[in-house]
C-alpha cells in the first residue's frame, strides 16, 4: 500500500510539473469558460491543472478511466471513435498521447477532435533517444497494458499531416524546458 501511494505521489508530481509546461505553452491558445475536451486525459491530472489555471470548463476523455481528479468524464468505446456530437468544443486537446496510437489512428483521431471542436491543440515528444527511453520506462510503470508503439514523428513530419486534415492553419510552439527535464516537445494549435 505504502509503496503504490509513493509511486502515485512520484508520478502526480512529474504531471504537474509536465502540466505547468502545457500551462506556459497554451497561454494564448486556451480562454476563460472554453469549453475543452481533454482527448487521452489519463489520471486528469493534467486537465484538473488546466481547468483551475485557466478557468476552463474541461471533460476528459480515454479509452479507460485512469482518473485520479475529479473532472467531468465521457469514456470511449473505441479507440478511433469520440462519443461526442460534432461541434460540442471550443477545443479539443491531445497531450502526450498521439505517439501512444499507430500512424493512421493518429490521423484519424486528429480528424475525430476537428470533428468535434474548431481548435485542436496538440502537445507532442519530439523523438529523442532519452525520450523515447523514458516515455517507455514511465508507461510500464504506471500503464502497464497501455501501447507503446514509438510513433513519434518531428516536426516536419506533423506538417505533413496536418497538410491531410481539414484546416485552415496551424501555429506551431517550441516548448521551453529546463535541462534536467527528459522530454522535448513540440506544440501546434489547428484551426478549422
Amino acid at each position: 500500500m505504502v509503496k503504490n501511494i509513493f509511486r502515485f505521489s512520484a508520478y502526480s508530481t512529474t504531471q504537474e510539473f509536465r502540466g505547468s509546461l502545457i500551462v506556459e505553452t497554451y497561454k494564448n491558445w486556451l480562454t476563460k469558460n472554453d469549453r475543452v475536451l481533454d482527448v487521452g486525459c489519463g489520471t486528469g491530472i493534467v486537465s484538473k491543472q488546466l481547468a483551475d489555471y485557466f478557468k476552463i470548463k474541461i471533460v476528459g476523455c480515454d479509452i479507460k478511466n485512469y482518473l485520479k481528479r475529479d473532472i467531468k468524464f465521457v469514456k470511449m468505446a473505441y479507440k478511433d471513435k469520440l462519443p461526442l456530437p460534432k461541434n460540442s468544443f471550443d477545443t479539443a486537446m491531445l497531450n502526450d498521447v498521439l505517439h501512444h496510437a499507430d500512424w493512421d489512428d493518429q490521423e484519424i483521431l486528429l480528424r475525430e477532435a476537428l470533428r468535434v471542436s474548431k481548435k485542436v491543440l496538440l502537445f507532442e515528444v519530439q523523438p529523442t533517444l532519452v525520450g523515447k527511453l523514458c516515455d517507455y520506462i514511465l508507461g510500464k510503470i504506471y500503464y502497464k497494458n497501455m501501447l507503446i508503439p514509438f510513433t513519434f514523428r518531428t516536426s516536419s513530419q506533423w506538417e505533413t499531416l496536418f497538410k491531410r486534415l481539414p484546416i485552415r492553419r496551424w501555429k506551431t510552439k517550441k516548448v521551453k524546458r529546463p535541462f534536467f527535464y527528459p522530454f522535448s516537445h513540440i506544440a501546434f494549435c489547428l484551426e478549422k
